[in-house]
């Protein structure tokens, strides 16, 4: 027996279980000669007595609602509901299987009759007094009975996916974090300024006139340059060879023969210099901490990513196949949406063959089996409940939750014990008492439910040119602001040689 009555005994019969609240044993019940699956006017049912009442229940068996245990008794969320019901209302029930393992829809055909299904075809035959489990409370359902009380809980549509490993190499992976045009702007950067510094070096050797105009010494300092740059991008210092040697001998005949060429107590090209390299360190540093976090983002991402990662992506694709349970209201949903996302996946669980489910159960098995290839859709709780569950802690929820719904307790319209069973279910939620229960069968297994993955967050993308555009406008800058120190000199000079030659 479960916890909270120790009347409960349990028969089970050819895969047909009955839980009874009162007796001891209760046999198979007949099977409902009257059934009907299509309808033109829903009968009357005969009245039930009480208090205290006695009502046949019908269930769909689904974890963590209900189900069936080891030992053959029934155990979950809505038996402990009902023993805490049972301490506000005077009743008794019955519990019988849903009809085809179905939820049940009614649907109106075309010439005014209507289809019902399930646990819905069993309420309005009579063969049942109250549906209770994950049952949706829809407005198409709301035209043919009726829900007992406000909702008892709220849930929303989650999907049910693998969490594969990503085990792909990819031996170009430390290119992903920029583009190939940014790619390219550095490196263009970088021989652009080597040019212009050798190029600068160059017109300084031709203005020293003691000393020979050697075009082969435009060409290693070039190199140099180039090999300078290159080592501050990757963080190292620069060193110092022989061929400074006759750059330095350059600037002190410069110096000699006009000391206008100082600029601080150091020569202006010393200066040049240091405005240049210091802005090309300063973009180093930018250029390299957003490659580094930009890599990081990447590698993390695919250490928790694989695959869809969220609704309309998996609405855009048809390569892994996703469903839900056949003839429930989360089919009825994507089948009479009017937004194009859900729509397009209504079409797709539709006409594509075999990616419906019976159950909810047989859904998540088939995730945990399928090595990425196939996503559940179905409510949160029971989903964030297969994921605590999982046996390897390989299954995750993808993405946002979506479409917002409640569940509630079905009854036929107009029974007279719908307002005492509203009164107890609303006590129970002033006393907190279905949160309590909420949380005890959200998560029972051991696996986490990572709730970053929950929430949509993309794959990082790769940093464009027109995103970095800034940092490259810093040597740029440095380049422009050198010319216009030099450029001062040179109107200083050309003032004074005026002034010595007025005076002459």
């Amino acid at each position: 027996p479960t916890s909270g009555s120790s009347k409960l005994a349990y028969v089970i019969e050819n895969d047909f279980t009955v839980l009874d609240s009162t007796k001891n044993f209760q046999s198979k019940p007949k099977p409902n000669r009257n059934r009907r699956d299509v309808i033109t006017t829903i009968k009357p049912c005969a009245p039930i007595k009480g208090p205290p009442y006695h009502f046949t229940l019908t269930a769909v068996e689904e974890r963590p609602f209900i189900f069936t245990n080891s030992s053959g008794s029934h155990q979950g969320l809505v038996i402990d509901l009902l023993t805490e019901l049972q301490k506000r209302m005077q009743f008794n029930f019955t519990l019988i299987p849903a009809r085809d393992k179905k939820f049940g829809n009614v649907i109106e055909l075309e010439n005014g009759t209507l289809h019902t299904t399930g646990m819905v075809a069993q309420l309005l035959d009579c063969e049942a007094d109250l549906i209770v489990g994950n049952f949706l409370m829809t407005s198409e359902r709301a035209k043919y009975i009726a829900f007992a009380g406000p909702c008892w809980m709220d849930v929303s549509l989650s999907l049910y996916g693998y969490q594969k490993e990503v085990v792909e190499t990819d031996y170009l992976a430390f290119f992903r974090p920029f583009t190939p045009g940014l790619w390219g702007m550095m490196f263009g950067s970088l021989f652009i300024y080597a040019y212009y510094l050798s190029l600068s070096r160059f017109i300084l050797n031709l203005l020293s006139k003691g000393m020979k105009k050697k075009l082969s010494l435009f060409f290693r300092t070039f190199l140099e340059s180039v090999w300078q740059l290159f080592a501050i991008l990757n963080q190292q210092s620069i060193e110092t060879d022989s061929n400074d040697c006759e750059r330095i001998e350059i600037e002190e005949d410069l110096i000699r023969r006009d000391p206008d060429h100082k600029f601080l107590g150091e020569s202006w090209w010393t200066r040049h210099l240091k405005i240049f390299f210091g802005s090309w360190f300063f973009f180093a540093i930018i250029l390299v901490s957003t490659y580094t976090a930009n890599l990081a983002s990447f590698f993390v991402a695919d250490a928790i990513h694989s695959g869809i990662q969220s609704v309309d992506q998996l609405a855009e694709q048809t390569e892994v196949e996703y469903g839900t349970v056949a003839d429930s209201a989360v089919e009825r949903f994507f089948s009479l949406s009017p937004i194009d996302t859900y729509k397009k996946m209504g079409v797709f669980m539709k006409n594509r063959k075999g990616v419906m489910v019976e159950t909810a159960e047989a859904g998540i098995e088939r995730v945990r089996n399928s090595d990425g290839r196939y996503i559940f859709v179905w409510d949160s709780f029971s989903l964030e409940n297969a994921v605590s569950t999982s046996p390897d802690c390989n299954t995750r929820l993808i993405g946002r939750k979506f479409n917002d719904g409640s569940l509630g307790f079905g009854v036929r319209q107009g029974v007279p014990y719908e307002n005492n069973l509203t009164l107890a279910l609303l006590e129970m939620k002033d006393d907190h008492v279905i949160e309590r229960l909420e949380n005890r069968w959200m998560t029972t297994g051991l696996c986490e439910i990572n709730e970053n993955i929950n929430n949509e967050v993309g794959k990082p993308s790769a940093i464009s040119l027109r995103e970095f555009v800034g940092p490259f406008c810093i040597p740029v800058g440095s380049v422009l602001f050198a010319g216009l120190i030099s450029f001062f000199l040179w109107c200083k000079k050309r003032c004074r040689d005026r002034k010595q030659y007025s005076k002459m």
